[in-house]
């Protein structure tokens, strides 16, 4: 029993110092995306381009105001969220005013002159999108506008995706008023850009569907898949809501090259079939 607990406590450690390490490594990852790419153009996202645009009119820097910035913004989590809601947004909060201070002394070593400013802006939103996706992923947040969105939620009583959208609308809407429509049009790209990855790293990219087929040729429809493709099969009881009329649905998870195939000889099996597909981005357990 004293082995087992020990032994629990040890992955417990373990797994803080990868969530640790992770949260470093996507902080890292973000600062140096700001430094190389996001802030020599002027691009405004965030409160990193809140700080492009301090760093604009008032020449400070914006490791310093992202510092006093997210302060203030952590005050007032603690006091409107409370400290459960707070707390995994402390560290990212004092890591990443430091890390995007440390990694702007990396930026004259490094020369994007070169390379078109799109393909800058794009990379610049690929890193930033992978580094907050790792972030995310495990449990943390870097702070800034996530705090400040979970506010707005809070005090006026809204989603968090509406303030999202709202503080992201803002920001941009000062970057168009300092920098021009340039900026405004780059900031939307990157914006688009960062939501896909960080998507695509939290939850993975979709290698199978899942099919739900209700027909009236069952029989059919299950032999196909069982014998020609040779993917298991899982019948579920269900009744029409209009009709009442029971009904058999067949659950079939399959590789997502295998998409058509399957939906185009369900449909000549039965023309009036209903399938839903869905993106799985993971099977855990018996396959």
């Amino acid at each position: 029993m004293l082995f087992a607990r020990k032994k629990k406590k040890e992955i417990i450690k373990s797994n803080k110092l990868i969530a640790f390490a992770t949260l470093l490594l996507g902080a890292t990852l973000c600062a140096l995306s700001f430094n190389f790419f996001l802030l020599p153009n002027n691009i405004v996202v965030g409160f990193s381009g809140l700080s492009v645009i301090a760093s604009s009119i008032w020449g400070m820097k914006p490791s310093v105001f992202l510092g006093i910035s997210y302060v203030v913004i952590l005050i007032l989590s603690f006091i409107f969220l409370g400290k459960e809601s707070t707390k995994y947004s402390i560290i990212g909060s004092i890591i990443y005013p430091f890390l995007v201070e440390a990694t702007s002394h990396l930026t004259p070593y490094v020369d994007f002159n070169v390379v078109e400013k799109i393909v800058i802006i794009v990379g610049g939103a690929l890193l930033t999108g992978f580094g907050s996706g790792l972030v995310y992923k495990v449990g943390y947040s870097t702070g800034g506008s996530d705090v400040l969105n979970q506010l707005l939620s809070k005090l006026f009583k809204q989603p968090i995706g509406p303030c999202m959208f709202i503080s992201n609308s803002v920001i941009i809407t000062l970057g168009l008023v300092n920098f021009g429509v340039q900026t405004l049009i780059y900031s939307i790209i990157v914006v688009y850009i960062e939501s896909v990855v960080v998507d695509k790293v939290m939850i993975g990219i979709s290698q199978s569907k899942s099919f739900e087929i209700i027909t009236e040729k069952e029989k059919d429809v299950k032999t196909f898949l069982l014998s020609q493709l040779s993917h298991g099969v899982t019948i579920i009881d269900a009744k029409g809501g209009y009709t009442g009329n029971d009904v058999k649905i067949i659950m079939c998870v399959i590789p997502t090259k295998e998409y058509m195939l399957v939906k185009q000889n369900v449909l000549a099996i039965d023309p009036k079939a209903l399938i839903m597909v869905r993106d799985v981005y993971e099977i855990v357990g018996n396959k």
